[in-house]
């Protein structure tokens, strides 16, 4: 028998698409652009082109403190103490059971809104599906025999067999009273006797007559015989007569004027009405869907049957929809409001501006440029660049073709000066990488065959993370230096400002020739000016993955005034915009491009409309995170040496001064290899262990209150440690007999020292024997009760707590401190052990063997732990809650952390609502037992979401506590480089607050800005007539309206943003970061925060907000 046909290989490529709808939180038909300046010429204005250089405004530096924004030194803290007060009544290895303040304020939710399906199958499901059959026949009407507008009218009754599919009275008429009734609405079903079947008004004698207001034409011209219009309902034939008499106008303008946007000039077939237009418009651009599928969706409403399908006008629409975008661009941006008309557009100039970037001239201060050199961070502008290989292009059509309606009048650059340019180019290597990620890993191997691009690439506005005026370009091949210098030299031609950031995944390669190429190859039509000052950087996600030394002068985290910016805002644009891809791929070049162009258009417009909700959601987190950063930072800097801190700013402070690239000064945040090796903790273990076994001996003959109670405290120290070895050998399951021998000795010795003791009780306590007999006979034991244990680590110490306080205290006191310090050591240990492991040792055997030296110190930390926190419970029980709780305060598993670990994490269920109700009760955590008995010091892994990368990483308490005295502290690497992260933390969280209130700023000044902008076009171009006059000054006043609508309403968000901005903030939908409550602050930082720039009043008149 012949073997059967092999199966066919399955496609590898492709797969599911990405889909990120956008939410669509305003009308878009109101989406703006912006522009630098204008100028008048003859009897109208005209836009000027920007210029270059930055420019100079005559004036000193000033303090103006007219206008600023709410700040408080203790958000996030804890000024009053409640919670602080909570803990203290509260055991001190329990949890607090008690729900949040939030949790128990709130209103608890019905079953209807958390679970609106269930309600509705169970309840209405039935009911719905009734009435949804009931359309389908009269309903109300079923015995009505005679039209009811022919009884108002008093005329002979017809017979009601039409009924309209969008009348809000779902009645029937007669033929002739339908027509009557619909002449402009002629969508409609006729009732056969038994059911409803597809007619058209054309079918019933409706003509529909334009150019006349409703009335008649003297000289009508019936339309082409397969006049179709496209609505939201589907495709519908309609009877449509053009106007031939002496108010003839062409017949494209006459359906224009009643809402029909035909496909051609001529002869035309096929129209589509504004509301289908607009609404295909929003729906392609914010769920990214095809024209295609949206064309299949008119089909199928129009005949779902497949019998009598309309013939296809899906070429006509995609002509429509192109058309139809691109008079929106048109419209918001201003050219039909100019007197040169759409001719005259420039460069760019369709693009939405970022209010919030700083453009001199709009919305910055007079003397900006004289800023002292602590402030002039706050006009520095931040761009971030990357590249995108899905939007792909295949070889498809052509320029000549299709060439494009405004190819370089938004965000995509012109086309004819950069492909020219990176032509003479092609022959540049293409961008290597240092960095492990697959998509630059890939980007310049990737099959290109069939493309005529490969992606495209981006500079965005890395504060607002709006795309920047003319900051896309198309790449050929690849990621190459060409293409990313000319979209770099086109967004630059729109800075003037002194101080530009740029943000690059690979600034460390494309950075360092730039200036070369800038001198050697660059045109000089894109040439920007030499003063501007440029600094590199590389974002957050992607700067850890380079893995070179000392390329912390790339890294956002240490780079003076660019906040908690990130630069990763080029991701954020490509997620919604990936699955353009499978749209655009096939279309022709030049429509593609307008495409690109409406789809950026509306990413800017959603950020523009949401610009207050985002900030005050930013501003909120930074002055909590500015305080929190602050005060560990403080707390941190008071348990070093004060000298050692000194010196330890000094370099700090002379490397971020250093202005050559790469930088010369010595890197504070760079430190040497810092380990210990296995053979020198083994020594140390081994050392600790000779002089633990030789003082193990305790005098019997000790009678002072001293060594009494000095007794009882070593015995309780055995204690704990009896208790974990016993723990131990029980979880194992091959104990060997020389551990059970070493573990009945030590309790053999435990058991005589124990004996020893209660020989000198009746000394010091006389009255114990009595009160334990008391005791015994209050409290009976349950006759269930397990019995006692007879091991000496189970047995009950009498310490004397009702002696004089003061010796135990100083003994308790010492224990804490003692403790604590040996926590920071092995914690200190375990980090250069930890280093050393990861660098060093590779493999199974020596990896088990290094991690078994490492949870050997791990034990020393937990019995450190077990220590404090017995001797801070005797603490308390002796003197009571006080000051002191502030310096020993409740040991929680989390809090034991070296200080380059971020936070712990807390405890998940998993990811909300996917668990079943009888799978919920059962998935709860339960609340983390304080006992040292499951904390682990290892790093845990963290999501995307859990907000605990480098920027919000705060130190432990026991870092800020005691003194970290050790004598090595100078040559101490790890914590030099530890401190100075936590000051740049400090400083980036400072300098958030500060260019958020900047940014709110500006925001204000653009929108009034802008709403003069639209006034002085109230004015129409010369030669036009009444009507278009009226339209064009009622557009402009609206445009105006709108922007001090917004400036009004983000001005109200801004008034008390810490008190009153939650709500307002989620309705943004992102997730607000949380914050965990710190000290209280001191009225240092309250004196620091007065020494801030000040922000100018937008006019005397406005309110302080």
């Amino acid at each position: 028998m012949a073997n059967p046909r092999p199966a066919k290989r399955l496609r590898t490529t492709g797969g599911p698409a990405y889909h990120a709808p956008l939410p669509s939180l305003d009308d878009y038909s109101l989406v703006h652009s912006s522009e630098g300046r204008l100028v008048r010429v003859g009897n109208g204005l005209k836009t000027a082109p920007l210029l270059r250089m930055p420019e100079h405004a005559t004036g000193s530096w000033s303090r103006v403190s007219e206008w600023t924004l709410p700040d408080d030194a203790e958000f996030a803290l804890d000024p009053t103490g409640d919670s602080y007060d909570e803990a203290l009544e509260m055991d001190v290895m329990d949890e607090d059971g008690k729900p949040s303040a939030s949790e128990a304020n709130g209103k608890k939710r019905s079953k209807v809104s958390r679970r609106p399906h269930v309600v509705w199958k169970d309840q209405y499901r039935q009911v719905y599906l009734d009435e949804v059959l009931r359309w389908a026949g009269r309903g109300d009407f079923r015995s009505a025999s005679q039209c009811p507008d022919c009884l108002a009218r008093s005329a002979a009754p017809g017979v009601p067999a039409y009924w309209c599919e969008e009348c809000i009275i779902p009645d029937l008429t007669c033929a002739s009273c339908c027509v009557r009734r619909h002449r402009m609405h002629p969508f409609h079903r006729k009732w056969t006797g038994s059911h409803f079947a597809e007619v058209s008004l054309k079918s019933i004698g409706l003509k529909i007559q334009l150019n006349h207001g409703g009335a008649f034409c003297e000289k009508p011209i019936p339309c082409h015989t397969n006049f179709r219009v496209l609505h939201t309902n589907g495709i519908h034939e309609v009877d449509v007569r053009f106007c031939g008499c002496a108010k003839v106008i062409p017949v494209h303008l006459q359906l224009l004027r009643r809402g029909l946007y035909p496909a051609s000039q001529l002869s035309i077939q096929t129209c589509a009405t504004f509301t289908l237009l607009d609404q295909l418009h929003m729906l392609a651009l914010t769920t990214k869907g095809s024209t295609y599928d949206f064309y299949r969706a008119l089909e199928k409403l129009t005949d779902n049957t497949g019998i009598n399908p309309p013939k296809s006008r899906y070429r006509a629409l995609l002509r429509m929809v192109l058309q139809w975008r691109h008079l929106k661009l048109l419209k918001r941006g201003g050219p039909g409001h100019d007197s040169t008309g759409v001719a005259g557009t420039k460069a760019g100039e369709l693009a939405l501006r970022c209010p919030s970037c700083p453009i001199p001239g709009v919305n910055l201060p007079e003397g900006w440029e004289d800023a002292p050199e602590g402030m002039k961070f706050l006009y520095m502008m931040i761009i971030c660049m990357d590249a995108n290989f899905r939007l792909k292009n295949q070889l498809v059509s052509s320029y000549s073709q299709d060439p494009g309606l405004g190819i370089g009048w938004a965000y995509m650059v012109p086309r004819a000066g950069y492909e020219a340019y990176v032509l003479s180019r092609a022959d540049d290597a293409d961008i290597s990488t240092c960095v492990g990620l697959q998509a630059l890993a890939k980007a310049n191997t990737k099959y290109s065959y069939g493309l005529r691009y490969t992606g495209v690439g981006l500079g965005a506005c890395g504060r607002s993370e709006m795309i920047l005026p003319l900051g896309v370009g198309n790449l050929q091949k690849g990621e190459r230096y060409a293409n990313m210098d000319y979209i770099f030299a086109m967004v630059m031609q729109w800075v003037l400002v002194a101080l530009v950031l740029i943000s690059y995944d690979i600034a460390c390669q494309w950075f360092v020739n730039l200036f070369n190429r800038i001198e050697g190859h660059w045109p000089e039509e894109i040439k920007f000016p030499n003063t501007i000052q440029l600094r590199p950087a590389i974002p957050k996600l992607h700067e850890p993955m380079h893995q070179t030394k000392g390329h912390q002068v790339y890294s956002f985290n240490y780079i003076p005034g660019v906040g908690l910016t990130d630069g990763e805002c080029p991701e954020r644009v490509w997620g919604p915009h990936n699955a353009l891809g499978n749209s655009t791929k096939t279309q022709g070049p030049g429509s593609r491009q307008d495409v690109l162009d409406d789809h950026f258009a509306f990413w800017n417009w959603l950020k523009y409309i949401n610009m207050g909700y985002t900030l005050l959601r930013r501003y909120k987190a930074a002055v909590a995170q500015r305080n929190l950063q602050q005060e560990g930072h403080r707390g941190l800097t008071n348990s070093l040496d004060a000298e050692l801190i000194e010196k330890w700013e000094k370099l700090c402070v002379e490397w971020e001064q250093d202005a050559s690239f790469p930088k010369k000064k010595k890197n504070p945040y760079y430190n040497k290899d810092a380990y210990l090796s296995e053979a020198q903790v083994k020594k140390e273990l081994a050392e600790e262990e000779e002089r633990r076994l030789a003082q193990g001996g305790v005098s019997l003959h000790a009678t002072s209150a001293w060594s009494f109670i000095q007794m009882g405290l070593d015995l309780e120290e055995t204690q704990h440690r009896l208790k974990r070895l016993s723990k131990t050998n029980a979880g194992k399951l091959n104990i060997t007999l020389g551990q059970e021998r070493t573990l009945t000795e030590e309790r053999n010795i435990l058991r005589g020292r124990i004996r020893s003791w209660e020989k000198l009780l009746h000394i010091y306590l006389p009255g114990l024997l009595q009160y334990q007999t008391d005791l015994a006979k209050q409290t009976s034991p349950p006759t269930n009760a397990p019995p006692k244990s007879e091991h000496p680590e189970d047995f009950e110490l009498w310490l004397p707590s009702y002696l004089p306080a003061a010796i135990e205290e100083r003994l308790r006191d010492a224990q804490c401190s003692d403790s604590l310090e040996k926590i920071q050591r092995i914690l200190k240990v375990k980090s250069r052990m930890i280093y050393f492991k990861n660098k060093n040792l590779r493999g199974q055997r020596d990896g088990t063997r290094s991690r078994t030296v490492i949870d050997r110190v791990h034990e020393k930390a937990r019995h450190a732990a077990d220590r404090y926190r017995s001797a801070r419970r005797g603490k308390l029980a002796l003197t009571g809650p006080g000051k002191w709780e502030e310096t020993f305060r409740v040991l929680e598993d989390g809090d034991i952390r070296g200080y380059q670990d971020p936070n712990r994490l807390r405890p998940r269920v998993g990811r909300r609502g996917v668990l079943e109700d009888e799978q919920l009760a059962q998935a709860q955590p339960e609340p983390p037992e304080s006992n040292g008995e499951g904390f682990e010091l290892f790093n845990e892994q963290r999501s995307r979401r859990d907000g605990t990368g480098e920027t919000r990483r705060t130190l432990s308490w026991i870092w800020q506590t005691v003194p970290i005295s050790d004598a090595d502290d100078d040559q101490d690497e790890i914590l030099r480089v530890e401190w100075a992260k936590s000051r740049a933390r400090a400083a980036r969280a400072r300098e958030e607050v500060l260019l958020l209130k900047e940014e709110m700023r500006r925001v204000l000044a653009f929108l009034q800005w802008k709403a003069n902008w639209w006034t002085a076009r109230l004015e129409p171009r010369d030669g036009l007539t009444k009507e278009l006059e009226e339209g064009i000054r009622a557009y402009a006043q609206s445009q105006s309206k709108l922007q001090e609508d917004l400036a009004t309403h983000f001005r109200a968000l801004w008034k008390a943003p810490l008190e009153d901005g939650e709500t307002a903030a989620n309705r943004t939908g992102d997730a607000e970061a949380e914050v965990e409550d710190g000290e209280d602050g001191e009225e240092e930082e309250e004196e620091e925060e007065e020494e801030e720039f000040p922000i100018e009043p937008l006019s005397d008149d406005d309110d302080d907000p």
